[in-house]
């Protein structure tokens, strides 16, 4: 199926849309929908009345994901968990943020960067929810439309569950535009939102064709693939993780790029999925946010002394993807991964899935079946890339696993939330933490749940230590 991209004026008039919607959802600072059933009627109508405008909501919803820096999806991922892990650190004393560099992040503070996280990740929620359900009742989208439409979505949902469900752990399934629903669903177990993840990234599969898009900004199957391959990994599923990351590897539609350089570049072969940036003179959050304005300043966000221990003597990440800068004697080090600030040409994109994560995927997931030969040659895929020696297979498999986690420490790092989620999915948080940041509390492993949130809907309980 070709994709639809919608025109200009299209897209005017769903980020209009899409604005109006954000407007309902947030007007009531008690409940989290407080959308009267008719209005969202006349909206949904109105957005998904043909293959076009359809197409132009679901564009409008991804551009009202990058039009919102540092709050869920764009850039925040790669910012806040690398600080309550052991990657980067704040230079400068933050009341917003060095709480999530001492792990002591506070539920009570409405205007906290917990809370928005929480708050947004819940409206990209929604408007899926919406989309989903948009899309279903319409009479105007054709079949194929409503298929690559819906599964586009699923893929967004699945998304923002997952990240929601790492950060704070059992967190309220909400699969409705429904507000009465809503307004009072308690947490549901972690277990039954990874089931709703598999479940949507399932149906994205079945639903979605293969390369739609010039530069993979638009979710496919093998975007819904790679997804689910991580998600079987955090789930030990080891020989679905091996399965699927498999399939995308050898499905050809990607190569890892020879030249790190050219990994973050909007035009690279090893990107799976990315989001493509709307804001003018601006490329990417993560570029805006990590490298400094000029070499006279200080980086915002530097990387931590044990991170960068970690890369082994003629290890070309290092070089290619961090850089640094000396001011008043003391020397920053700041990941480099996308090298572009600011500016009005687009050269880099968010990109959300790549490459390079599948082979890591992979890697463990054989470790884990004992198939060390195999682990070893994915590992050595990275490494020879890294400018490395290559691994010898003759290690058991758990020396093969430590070094799985550290590959994935340095080809990752400051990607996505992936330290932070490696560290506590492989119970390593506490030991790891443990020595790094004084004054570690195992229960700061989760965030809290935002004191807003509670006080807005009762069915809701905190997690422990909170």
């Amino acid at each position: 199926m070709k994709s639809i991209i919608p025109n200009n004026k299209n897209m005017m008039k769903v980020i209009c849309t899409v604005f109006f919607i954000f407007i309902i959802v947030f007007s009531s600072c008690k409940k989290f929908v407080a959308i009267p059933p008719p209005q969202n009627q006349v909206v949904t109508a109105t957005a998904f009345a043909s293959d076009q405008s359809a197409t132009s909501a679901i564009a409008g919803l991804y551009s009202q994901i990058m039009q919102t820096n540092l709050l869920m999806l764009n850039g925040a991922m790669s910012l806040f968990p690398a600080l309550s892990a052991d990657e980067l650190y704040n230079t400068s004393p933050s009341p917003m943020i060095t709480p999530f560099t001492n792990n002591a992040i506070s539920p009570n503070d409405f205007f906290t960067i917990n809370n928005r996280i929480w708050r947004w990740g819940y409206n990209y929620i929604y408007q899926a929810n919406a989309c989903i359900e948009g899309i279903a009742r319409s009479s105007g989208i054709s079949p194929a439309v409503k298929n690559q439409l819906t599964g586009e979505v699923k893929v967004v949902r699945a998304l923002c569950y997952f990240y929601l469900v790492n950060l704070f752990g059992d967190v309220p399934l909400e699969t409705t535009t429904d507000y009465r629903l809503n307004a009072t669903m308690p947490r549901t177990s972690s277990e039954k939102i990874y089931q709703q993840i598999i479940s949507d990234l399932s149906d994205a599969q079945m639903l979605l064709g293969t390369n739609l898009s010039v530069g993979h900004t638009i979710p496919d199957k093998w975007t819904a693939t790679a997804l689910l391959a991580r998600v079987y990994l955090y789930q030990q599923n080891w020989q679905l993780a091996e399965t699927l990351s498999s399939a995308v590897i050898d499905s050809g539609g990607y190569q890892l790029e020879s030249d790190l350089n050219q990994v973050f570049l909007s035009t690279s072969t090893g990107t799976i999925w990315q989001l493509a940036p709307v804001a003018p003179f601006f490329n990417t959050a993560e570029g805006y946010t990590f490298i400094p304005a000029s070499n006279r300043v200080k980086p915002a966000y530097a990387l931590t002394p044990y991170f960068l221990n970690a890369f082994e003597n003629g290890d070309l990440r290092k070089a290619d993807w961090t850089d640094s800068v000396t001011i008043g004697g003391s020397t920053y080090y700041y990941p480099y991964k996308y090298k572009v600030r600011s500016g009005s040409v687009k050269t880099e994109y968010n990109i959300v899935l790549r490459l390079a994560e599948q082979y890591l995927i992979r890697a463990e997931a054989r470790a884990h079946q004992n198939n060390i030969n195999g682990a070893v040659s994915d590992l050595n895929i990275i490494r020879q890339r890294a400018g490395l020696p290559p691994l010898s297979d003759k290690m058991n498999q758990t020396e093969c696993l430590k070094a799985v986690l550290k590959e994935r420490q340095t080809e990752l790092f400051a990607e996505w939330g992936h330290r932070w989620f490696d560290l506590k999915r492989t119970g390593e948080v506490d030991s790891v933490l443990g020595a790094e940041k004084s004054g570690w509390k195992p229960a700061a492993a989760l965030y809290p749940i935002p004191f807003s949130q509670l006080e807005a809907n009762p069915s809701l309980t905190q997690n422990p230590g909170y």
